[in-house]
């Protein structure tokens, strides 16, 4: 008899915290839809318009709500021993995960702005291939006066192909050989205008 008593608070309790988990459901499905919503606005104009600064940092925020609102809903469950552990643990950590690739520091690293000029970023390089080929391309752009700097800088690059390159580029654009020293292309940079 003390035994029954003893755990008619506790499931009184469980159910409690169940039905208020039940609650929590409508509010779940509401901010991760708002989420997504966010998340693909803010991934580009709309209409030809841009996007305000701020829109990048409402996907998370929300997604951070949804996460907060999902863990306390699968904890409850699993602390009623309604749902498996290993997974509402498991679910909990994806969502987390999910959120650090929503914050927009992570989305310019993951993928970088549209329209940028990536071969300033690909002179710097750790690939020596990938170097080599951005210094030739540097030197067949319209612009490439302006990537004068980083190709001289390459001219005493460790491998030897990024070197040859960034010496063949720079003749491309000056239109004249100034040697293989650093010295003297900055020298003749310095003359067309080219640095500072």
């Amino acid at each position: 008899m003390s035994d029954s008593t003893a755990e008619d608070p506790r499931r009184l309790r469980v159910r409690a915290g169940l039905g208020f988990v039940q609650v929590l459901r409508p509010a779940l499905y509401a901010l991760l839809v708002l989420s997504a919503l966010f998340t693909f606005w803010a991934g580009g104009d709309i209409a030809g318009k841009a996007l305000p600064r701020w829109a990048q940092s409402v996907a998370p925020t929300i997604f951070g709500l949804f996460l907060v609102v999902f863990a306390v809903y699968r904890f409850a469950l699993v602390r009623a021993r309604r749902y498996p552990a290993a997974t509402g643990l498991f679910q909990v950590g994806l969502g987390a995960l999910i959120w650090v690739l929503l914050l927009p520091g992570t989305r310019q690293k993951i993928a970088p702005p549209r329209g940028g000029d990536e071969v300033g970023a690909l002179l710097s390089a750790a690939d020596p291939r990938v170097r080599a080929l951005a210094a030739e391309v540097a030197g067949y752009r319209r612009d490439g006066a302006r990537y004068a700097p980083a190709l001289i800088d390459k001219l005493r690059d460790a491998d030897a192909h990024v070197r040859e390159r960034a010496h063949a580029s720079l003749v491309r654009l000056a239109g004249t050989d100034a040697g293989t020293s650093e010295v003297e292309w900055r020298a003749l940079a310095k003359q067309r205008g080219w640095i500072q």
